[in-house]
């Protein structure tokens, strides 16, 4: 290989970052992602050493993931010094950057040592595994997923199908037979390379085409008259909401906007508020509060949906709530409640939280959430629903217990005040539709400064409020579901990939003895 060449070669990790980077929001060049990680095939093609390979990858991942987190940096911002919170971004792009050096490292290994069929279906099913790592333990987080580059269009349909984990499955798998074909072909052989792609392009054109077809045969139920659900969007800044100054004034607002709401929209069924509106500030600094949420359900006649920061005094834990005071209840009796599960590391769980908090003089006390034990769905009549709290949308399980609960509709209540007018608010929206896709529910998120945006169990937005403008919205449905393959079994996609892998293990195992 010639210098030039070489030196050609050693910026395809950069060009994959830059498609990817552009695949996301701000940019939205979703299709972009459909090619983004062939720079890296061709790059570990080239390369003749594993440890190249291993940090072709973790850059490509550093330098997307830098610019995708960086984001976060706004809400660290609020409670700590400034370099708290380039460590904050850069450690986590470190740590997410870790699964693409090993996804490169896996490709090297799989381009030299297995036949070309079993390696189209073998890196797509290494890249969904890995994601599925980077989603679990204390430290885990979907951001940047690549299926979450993805807005809606018909072959999202296929999530209805496969669960999440099929889409990037079939991403992957497109680029795979891409690359593999052009190796034959450039290796002077075109009906290998005619051979190379058939059977992995069938299967391409099955799965999509199944993934698109079959959730449209799937069963639709309705519930047997239409709700009128208010989302109200009280658009108060993070400041405000830290300040213990401004803690009636924050809650008045929603109280107020919410009889607007009523004026506007009445009967209503619902009112629903954001994450941690009923914060301990609130509980402390104002404590008519409750009763003015009674008040509030007493005179419009709707049950009020809202996010609280619940204190067991018991037992001294406290719980990122949600609460359901019904319209039929007083004040002071017994309210529907669940529990945020997956807290958000260092922030609202750390398994040493008094070292944590003497590190630096805060306000404010992190990681001293308690998780709850299970999900817990709400009924209002004869409706059944299901709430999650912010950064649990990211996450396939919380929202999937819902439906097999016997839930029909989710709310995801969230206060993305944190992350001002960044692209996290895009972002954060974005999850929110693939769980829509996956359970078959409509979703709605109510957040504070926006997204408050609902979808259908498409996918497909149905209302949405500009960000960072109060504002009440109307949601009129009968609550449209169906029961997708993903309910019923689960992330059962997760183990075909598995399978794939350990065939692939013992091709090279037996490969390399003969």
């Amino acid at each position: 290989m010639t210098a030039k060449k070489k030196h050609w070669w050693e910026i395809m990790p950069l060009v994959s970052a830059l498609l990817l980077i552009l695949s996301f929001p701000p940019w939205n060049r979703e299709y972009l992602a459909w090619i983004s990680l062939l720079p890296l095939f061709f790059y570990c093609r080239e390369q003749v050493s594993y440890r190249k390979s291993l940090w072709g990858g973790f850059s490509t991942g550093l330098v997307f993931f830098l610019y995708l987190y960086a984001y976060m940096a706004l809400s660290v911002n609020f409670v700590l010094p400034r370099y708290v919170g380039v460590l904050v971004v850069a450690a986590s792009a470190f740590y997410s950057a870790l699964f693409y050096g090993l996804f490169s490292l896996f490709l090297f290994f799989l381009l030299r040592n297995t036949g070309t069929t079993l390696s189209c279906l073998a890196a797509p099913a290494a890249w969904v595994l890995l994601e599925y790592l980077r989603s679990l333990g204390f430290l885990g987080h979907t951001g940047g997923f690549l299926g979450y580059s993805q807005s809606y269009n018909p072959l999202l349909q296929c999530i209805a199908l496969y669960g999440y984990w099929g889409l990037p499955f079939l991403m992957v798998l497109f680029q795979a037979i891409f690359f593999f074909a052009w190796r034959s072909f450039r290796e002077g052989n075109k009906k290998t390379a005619v051979k190379t792609a058939a059977l992995p392009l069938l299967l391409f054109i099955a799965m999509l085409g199944s993934g698109v077809y079959f959730p449209s045969l799937f069963p639709v139920e309705k519930n047997d008259r239409v709700l009128r659900i208010a989302l109200v969007q009280g658009n108060i800044p993070q400041e405000n909401i830290l300040d213990p100054s401004m803690t009636a004034d924050n809650f008045l607002k929603y109280l107020e906007l919410s009889r607007k709401a009523d004026a506007l929209y009445a009967p209503l069924d619902l009112i629903v508020w954001p994450e941690t509106v009923f914060s301990l500030s609130v509980q402390q600094n104002y404590p008519a509060a409750e009763k003015e949420i009674a008040a509030l359900a007493e005179e419009s006649g709707a049950s009020i949906l809202y996010g609280a920061m619940y204190e067991d005094r018991s037992r001294g834990e406290v719980f990122n709530s949600i609460l359901l005071h019904e319209s039929t209840r007083g004040f002071g009796q017994e309210k529907q409640r669940t529990d945020k599960i997956r807290l958000v590391p260092f922030a609202e769980y750390f398994p040493l939280p008094g070292i944590l908090n003497s590190i630096w003089e805060m306000d404010l006390s992190l990681g001293t959430y308690t998780a709850g034990a299970a999900p817990r769905t709400f009924k209002l009549g004869d409706f059944e629903f299901g709430g999650i709290v912010c950064f649990e949308s990211y996450f396939p399980r919380p929202a999937l217990s819902i439906p097999q609960k016997g839930g029909e509709h989710i709310f995801v209540l969230s206060n993305d005040a944190w992350f001002l007018d960044s692209s996290g608010l895009e972002q954060h929206a974005r999850a929110a539709a693939v769980r829509a896709l996956e359970t078959g529910l409509g979703v709605t998120q109510v957040a504070n400064t926006g997204y408050t945006i609902s979808f259908d169990y498409t996918g497909r937005e149905i209302l949405k409020l500009p960000v960072l403008r109060e504002g009440v919205a109307l949601l009129e449905s009968e609550m449209p579901r169906r029961r997708t393959l993903y309910c019923l079994w689960g992330d059962y996609f997760l183990f075909i990939c598995f399978m794939l892998l350990v065939v692939a293990f013992l091709k090279l195992l037996f490969s390399r003895r003969c």
